[in-house]
């Protein structure tokens, strides 16, 4: 065989192997388009059993989140909010979305935990026989900052209002107690 047959005969090949693999992965692409999404699959089942789909408002990366449990507070027949709880596999496990009825107004917390912030000149270790009391846990505490982030009573869609609640009768140890927002990163402008 001559030099000029085996370069062709390696181009030949080439061209072959690279058809082969292509096709294998366009295959591949095509199947995994076709698969349904199982979050979407997911929330399309809450939807029809009943859970309302997220507003158009909300973000898109709020919207990849699968609708664990959707209600209204205080209740439907007086309803002052819907509550959507989702979960995601990302950053923020456990996300609440809270749209007021009146105002419309979309907020976004964590769906498991609540900021504690405290007075001046307590120190965490006086919150203890107070979360004992109430089943909570503490979570995160940051002596800097004066914060503390406890989890909350229960997993139900009135759990972070419920949990700031209970907490209500010990003020003198907090500043404030609120959900856990979440703050989204505003697009920067370039000039």
């Amino acid at each position: 065989m001559s030099k000029m047959d085996r370069i062709i005969v390696y181009i030949v090949g080439f061209g072959l192997g690279t058809l082969m693999v292509s096709f294998l992965l366009a295959r591949r692409a095509a199947k995994e388009e076709a698969t349904a999404d199982p979050w979407v699959a997911h929330n399309t089942a809450m939807v029809e059993a009943g859970a309302e789909s997220l507003p158009a408002a909300v973000p898109e990366s709020m919207k990849v989140g699968r609708i664990l449990d959707f209600g209204y507070l205080p209740d439907e027949a007086t309803a002052q909010e819907k509550i959507w709880l989702l979960n995601f596999e990302d950053s923020y496990p456990y996300v609440r979305i809270v749209q007021d009825l009146v105002s419309g107004e979309l907020t976004y917390m964590t769906a498991d935990q609540v900021s504690v912030h405290l007075a001046d000149g307590v120190d965490v270790t006086a919150l203890k026989p107070l979360l004992d009391e109430l089943g909570l846990r503490l979570r995160m505490f940051n002596r800097k900052d004066q914060l503390a982030v406890v989890g909350v009573l229960h997993t139900g869609i009135a759990a972070v209002p419920e949990t700031i609640q209970a907490l209500a009768p010990w003020a003198e140890l907090t500043r404030s107690v609120e959900p856990d927002y979440i703050q989204f990163k505003r697009p920067t402008v370039l000039e």
